[in-house]
């Protein structure tokens, strides 16, 4: 009798076993969800990543339940570029569309692809989110639906900085009601079994957002406290200084307070069990010597990636990233081929272990000209300025938005030390530049000046000039377009394209 309850219990646990089995790859060969939460302007200023004045509790978890990279970077110092990036695989410079705010192409080159087209294809329900009310309510709750497509700009459907319309569907969202995220409105239109790629542009910490954030901060009694804000050495330590850096802290952790309506959102309607979600920033914060620039303080971002079960809970990724890996580890996690055009690597294989070098780009800036190049390696990065004659805020929205008043002040009154005068200066220091990322995180020191690292310094140039070569990046010789030595302050891009033709 023993024997026999004996046998039909392993038969049993057998039978359960085999179920157990039969339902993993049941799980394991259906498609994924995809959201990417899309932050603008932002730097790697969460606790996760070791602030500790900002109050990011939803961030910290998400890193918590997946991948934090630490090396991850932006492809391009600027919004549009970056999210032509993201959205294509490739360096904006590949397809021939590096400049922000102008020249725009009108289609992408033939046998490019765009990301939202591919996942369609494979029978995703491609969604963007929109907030309800008006454009300044969008910016700083919910998501704004921005794009921001250096190709086929066509109508701006959604908003004023709209590229072409790439998503099937534009859900409108109430940031008040998390119920109204992935259920109701455009998403009634998603068949039950189909996997969704939804997109949210999160645009509450850039620059429009520091005082909403430090009033919403205050109001919540997490206010950074300026005081006690470590002052980089490329700054001065001024009054207007410490409140601006504070109010961007503040506004980090309001970003913290609409990414965790998202993730919420998800939980409560039932797909995170099945969601693979994606939080990064498209360059660094709206703050002198970052947004624009190609320092790491430009380009350094942060990156997280959660998938239930397919990743492993609080793990720290220190290989090179970048935005341009996002449409590659998108595709193979849906089991899409990914195009061979497509330049990034999967961020989930082993492809990664074997990059030596990212790169980034930094062009034409609200159809201002200008032309630099930056290499990353875990050691080193090394930066090119075909035209060093210009300066590093030759446009009005450098002048306008990412300066600080009080330290152009200070410099018209010679008052600044060198490594701070640098951003003020009528032309920028070096063509060349060489930083230590190990030895020399604030990037002060500048190797390529040093004759001890004369070799370290070609050997970097001569990686960028090879990738040039291979991807088909085109500087504009403005100099012979114009005919002159060096090419004045306040040229356009446009113009030269003009010139070129």
């Amino acid at each position: 009798m023993i024997n026999r309850i004996i046998y039909f219990g392993i038969c049993i646990l057998i039978s359960l076993s085999v179920s157990c089995i039969s339902n993993v790859k049941s799980i394991e060969g259906t498609q994924p969800n995809i959201l990417i939460l899309f932050l603008d302007d932002l730097d790697p200023d969460f606790r996760c990543y070791g602030n500790t004045l900002v109050t990011t509790p939803n961030i910290d978890k998400l890193a918590s339940e997946g991948m934090l990279f630490t090396r991850a970077y932006s492809a391009a110092t600027v919004c549009s570029p970056s999210h032509t990036t993201l959205f294509t695989g490739c360096y904006a410079s590949t397809i021939g569309a590096p400049h922000h705010r102008s020249s725009y192409i009108d289609k992408l080159p033939d046998g490019y692809s765009i990301l939202t087209d591919l996942m369609s294809d494979a029978g995703y329900f491609t969604v963007n989110f929109r907030s309800k009310g008006d454009l300044m309510y969008q910016k700083l709750y919910g998501a704004t639906a921005k794009t921001d497509l250096n190709f086929d700009r066509g109508k701006p459907e959604n908003n004023r900085e709209s590229g072409k319309e790439v998503f099937k569907n534009l859900q409108t969202i109430d940031p008040e009601n998390i119920e109204t995220y992935f259920k109701g409105g455009k998403w009634n239109s998603k068949e039950s079994n189909q996997p969704f790629f939804a997109y949210a542009n999160i645009e509450t910490g850039k620059k429009h957002g520091f005082v909403p954030g430090r009033k919403w901060a205050k109001e919540r009694g997490i206010a950074v406290d300026s005081t006690k804000i470590k002052i980089p050495p490329h700054y001065s330590d001024t009054d207007e200084v410490r409140s601006v850096l504070a109010s961007s802290l503040d506004a980090v952790s309001h970003v913290d307070f609409e990414v965790g309506k998202f993730l919420k959102a998800l939980e409560k309607s039932g797909y995170a069990n099945n969601t693979l979600v994606i939080l990064m920033s498209d360059h660094g914060a709206t703050l002198q010597r970052h947004k624009q620039s190609l320092w790491t303080s430009g380009i350094h971002i942060p990156m997280i990636i959660k998938w239930p079960n397919k990743i492993k809970p609080s793990e720290i990724n220190e290989e090179l990233a970048s935005i341009i890996d996002i449409a590659p580890t998108c595709l193979n996690a849906a089991g899409i081929k990914i195009p061979k055009t497509m330049e990034g690597l999967d961020l989930l294989s082993n492809k990664p272990n074997n990059r030596k070098y990212i790169f980034a780009t930094r062009d034409g800036m609200n159809n201002f000209f200008d032309c630099s190049r930056a290499v990353i390696s875990k050691e080193y990065q090394y930066i090119h300025h075909f035209f060093p004659e210009l300066s590093f805020r030759g446009n009005g929205y450098a002048k306008r938005t990412l300066t600080f008043k009080s330290m152009l002040e200070l410099y018209k009154k010679d008052s600044l030390n060198e490594l701070q005068r640098a951003y003020f200066k009528p032309s920028k220091n070096y063509a060349f530049e060489l930083y230590n990322l190990n030895n020399d995180t604030e990037e002060t020191v500048n190797l390529a000046l040093n004759s001890a690292y004369k070799e370290e310094t070609l050997k970097y140039q001569h990686i960028l000039f090879q990738w040039q070569k291979e991807t088909g990046d085109k500087v504009l010789n403005a100099r012979k377009l114009l005919n002159v030595e060096k090419v004045p302050e306040g040229t356009k891009v446009d113009n030269l394209l003009k010139l070129k033709r």
